[in-house]
């Protein structure tokens, strides 16, 4: 252990003595300030913003006048997603989600006013966040820091010095590791200090220490797997200059490359419809149901006979129950279950893109890093789709209420002129969400957790099985390496 923190010491030393090295990390660790002051106070802002409009709809609700209660199914009734309280940490897919549903009868729409999709042309390039300082910035420092952590001991001759000392080349690799591993924690502890003083004193809804504990073990695992890589090809190549090539373009193929690529990939093979194709689908599906508004719909014809059955009446006007109302609320659950199997048919696309993204993680370990980082802070795809699943339930379950007060508040004689009392909006319950459980979330990504275990395992590999190698007195630095 001595001789793995002398080396390790060794290493520090080295990395103190560049002054770009520094510059870089003292770089990554402002940045990382930065970007999470920056996400935390837009994510309030954003959150007392939507708060405020949120008691504003539901304010306009309860203080509406007495009406027809099918007239309140047109009326509508707006949602605002609420963003996880780690959403500054790591947005994931919330900028392009969108932040505003509105409810209304009939029909499913989607959420509107996301970030990306009404930015402006300076804000579209993204905004900074600690995760992508981690996930692109620190990995860069890493390579900076150690590109010649095993190559330059090679160079200057003082690698086969350390071995004559009696250092073994795992005590060498496990030293060099130790010392880069400390200049990626010096520069990732800044973003983990602000983010821990978030949530002690931020004031508002803190997230729990679980999530927190799986952001530092994804981050934790994807700079370590850097560490232990750049190490690896450092100890691989007789120049620092070609270690240092071979990171960069690692990087850059890992990095920036493969996430375009894969979603490319992924939206060749699993293709979705666009909207004016889903529109199309799904009035050709709701022309085939009938007409709510026309109790003369064939459809509902049938519905009228059944009915007249079933109360031993010869017209609707008998009926104990308003027809209008009836027809509303069958109308409502045949083109609810119609938007529904459309937009599992759509979930269904995109869970399949992100299963083809998913393999691509196993070789491109930023991909799975990217999507376990959005699990725990709880931002992912999941999220998004709970909210759009519990507010359809909402929706729906609001529609059949006011339904209900029609067939049986409302009589069928002179229908449309009669009104509720406004007390009845009172008793319509709030909408609360419950975002899915981080086991959950982890447990659908085997992909993942599987691409960052070999994104560990691969170099330990390498280097276990390159020890020999490493014990070999170097040959003199003036000679050149061999062209690959």
């Amino acid at each position: 252990m001595k001789n793995i923190l002398r080396i390790a010491r060794r290493q520090i030393h080295s990395i103190l003595e560049t002054r770009s090295t520094i510059l870089l990390l003292v770089l990554v660790a402002a940045l990382g300030i930065v970007s999470g002051l920056g996400a935390r106070h837009h994510a309030v802002r954003e959150a007392e913003a939507r708060l405020e409009q949120q008691s504003l709809v539901e304010r306009q609700w309860l203080e509406q006048p007495g009406r027809h209660p099918h007239r309140v199914i047109h009326y509508g009734f707006l949602l605002f997603r609420e963003e996880a309280p780690l959403a500054f940490f790591d947005p994931g897919v919330s900028p392009w989600a969108g932040t505003a549903l509105y409810l209304e009868g009939h029909r499913q729409n989607s959420a509107s006013f996301g970030d990306a999709r009404h930015a402006t042309s300076a804000a579209s390039f993204g905004r900074l966040t600690p995760a992508a300082v981690l996930g692109l910035l620190a990995p860069l420092l890493i390579i900076v820091a150690g590109f010649a952590s095993v190559s330059g001991e090679r160079e200057q001759g003082t690698l086969p010095l350390l071995l004559a000392q009696g250092a073994t080349p795992g005590q060498i690799v496990a030293g060099k590791s130790l010392g880069i591993g400390a200049a990626a924690a010096a520069a990732a502890l800044p973003v983990g200090l602000v983010t821990a003083a978030f949530m002690a004193f931020g004031g508002a809804e803190a997230p729990s220490w679980l999530r927190v504990g799986a952001l530092v073990a994804t981050y934790g695992a994807y700079l370590a797997g850097w560490v232990l890589v750049t190490v690896w090809i450092s100890s691989r190549r007789k120049s620092s200059g070609a270690a240092l090539a071979h990171l960069v373009a690692l990087w850059v193929v890992l990095g920036v490359g493969a996430p375009r690529l894969a979603a490319s990939v992924a939206a060749g093979l699993h293709p979705e419809p666009s909207r004016a194709e889903l529109t199309a689908q799904v009035q050709a599906a709701e022309r085939q149901v009938g007409e709510s508004h026309n109790p003369d719909d064939p459809f509902f014809a049938a519905l009228r006979d059944e009915y007249l059955t079933r109360y031993q009446v010869s017209s609707v006007e008998e009926l104990p129950v308003n027809w209008r109302g009836l027809v509303s609320r069958e109308g409502e659950a045949a083109t609810s279950r119609i938007h529904e199997e459309h937009q599992l048919e759509l979930l269904g696309v995109h869970q399949r893109q992100n299963r083809v993204i998913g393999w691509f993680g196993l070789l491109a370990p930023h991909l799975a890093m990217r999507d376990l980082s959005m699990s725990a802070a709880g931002t992912g795809p999941e999220a998004v789709e709970a909210f759009r699943a519990q507010a359809e339930a909402h929706r729906y379950d609001r529609i059949q209420r006011l339904n209900d007060l029609h067939i049986h508040q409302i009589h069928l004689e002179n229908d449309r002129a009669q009104r509720l009392s406004r007390e009845e909006w009172e008793r319509f319950p709030e909408f609360r969400l419950e975002p899915p459980s981080l086991r959950q979330a982890l447990a659908d990504r085997p992909q993942a957790l599987a691409g960052l275990g070999l994104w560990m395992l691969v170099p330990l590999l390498g280097l276990a099985l390159g020890r020999e190698r490493l014990s070999r007195v170097s040959e003199p630095a003036s000679r050149k390496e061999p062209a690959a």
